[in-house]
């Protein structure tokens, strides 16, 4: 089984899921490059943004992802992943149009929540994650249950500087400086706290890069761990 991964959404983030998927082999015993998993990674870096899409601000990004996908599935990919929480807005289409099995990212993070047993859960996603309802669609299919909490304006400006500053050298900045996004993602999640989450979704991939908190159900780690176990179950590894 090869997984392609559709990323670029954001580079620092689709290289973490590399990082992530190769640590946890070697934590479980991987001391050579063949205990790895294979995978295709296309950093689609010139596809047009998804949020600004979903916000009405920009072209639809869904003709390059279908060529990149397209491109994965000539590769020799088996199945295909989107490192963009926002992107899977156009999942159905995509699924379609490429004619391959996805990973349904948000899909595994709904599931993941249930099995929590909480029903209160902060979401912090991009402008174009929260207006095109993507979470929404999903967990009223997987956890029907669970409410969602949103940050406030003030915080939801908060959470895009996070999301930009991830792509740009302040995630670099000291731990204390204002505009690092793990100080912007701390404050965004404890504000959610203050309003009543039990846990705080990460729902957006670019957070993981500089963010890490045991107490939140993070997309990208949950991706990360889908990928695992299904290289495991379908290559016995």
């Amino acid at each position: 089984m090869i997984i392609g991964v559709i990323g670029g959404a954001g580079v620092a983030a689709t290289n973490k899921l590399c990082e992530l998927i190769e640590m946890r082999f070697t934590q479980d015993g991987a001391f050579r490059d063949c205990h790895h998993p294979e995978m295709i990674i296309y950093q689609a870096t010139q596809a047009p943004s998804r949020s600004m899409f979903l916000e009405g601000r920009g072209p639809s990004f869904i003709d390059d992802y279908v060529m990149v996908g397209k491109k994965l599935k000539s590769a020799g990919a088996d199945m295909l992943c989107m490192c963009c929480n926002t992107a899977h807005y156009a999942l159905p289409v995509l699924q379609e149009q490429i004619d391959i099995p996805f990973i349904n990212m948000i899909e595994e993070v709904a599931l993941k929540c249930r099995e929590t047993g909480k029903t209160r859960f902060g979401l912090v996603a991009s402008d174009g994650c929260l207006k095109g309802g993507v979470y929404e669609k999903y967990f009223s299919k997987v956890f029907p249950s669970a409410q969602l909490i949103y940050p406030n304006e003030e915080y939801q400006k908060e959470v895009t500087k996070g999301i930009c500053n991830v792509k740009n050298n302040h995630r670099f900045d000291s731990i204390d400086s204002e505009d690092r996004p793990f100080f912007i993602f701390d404050k965004v999640y404890n504000h959610l706290k203050e309003k009543g989450a039990e846990i705080v979704i990460m729902g957006c991939t670019d957070i993981r890069v500089d963010y890490e908190n045991e107490c939140v159900v993070d997309s990208l780690e949950v991706l990360a761990e889908r990928i695992i176990e299904i290289n495991k179950i379908n290559n016995g590894k």
